[in-house]
């Protein structure tokens, strides 16, 4: 039965699955560069000791004023780009693209606040170490998702110059590649 009801949550979003939901959310995943930008956001959340230069406001989703303002940005040139990349592809603009958008950053949205509500949780009741681990995963997954929508907004902004969706994210990957040889 709840196999049933999240088939059919998802098909009215046009995900035909699971893995299609998966590929909308991380868009690296289509170009097999889920790993590389995993490894990146490995790398920044230690240095999450920079954002202490901004005032700490506390937000339901825990993030700093900054951060929410850049993040907010993000999707605002991801959805404006996508508009743009739709019209150049002659799709019309429809509510239920917009729903479909709205879907993918609740659940960045989502992946953000648990782990901040859980540090905080562990944090009250002393378990400092957990509190820790929790605050570490909400700084990876910030900057993981900040990642995949650089992903979905290069390939708007490849078919908004006309080429092939993938080739400013296949174009960088090259380069990326190529450092490590």
């Amino acid at each position: 039965m709840i196999s049933s009801l999240l088939t059919r949550m998802l098909l009215t979003f046009d995900y035909e699955d699971l893995r299609a939901l998966f590929q909308s959310i991380a868009p690296s995943y289509k170009y097999s560069l889920t790993r590389p930008l995993l490894l990146v956001s490995l790398t920044f959340p230690g240095l999450s000791g920079l954002a202490s230069l901004v005032p700490d406001i506390p937000l339901a989703l825990g993030i700093q004023a900054t951060a929410l303002v850049m993040m907010l940005m993000a999707f605002v040139v991801e959805l404006l780009s996508g508009i743009a990349a739709s019209r150049i592809k002659k799709e019309r603009f429809s509510s239920f693209r917009l729903s479909r958008f709205s879907f993918k950053v609740f659940i960045y949205l989502v992946l953000i606040a648990v782990p901040y509500h859980w540090s905080q949780n562990y944090a009250a009741k002393g378990e400092a170490v957990m509190a820790e681990c929790f605050d570490w995963l909400q700084n990876f997954l910030i900057i993981h998702i900040a990642q995949e929508n650089m992903v979905s907004i290069l390939e708007n902004l490849a078919v908004i110059e006309g080429k092939e969706k993938s080739a400013w994210i296949e174009s960088i990957k090259t380069k990326i590649t190529s450092l490590w040889r």
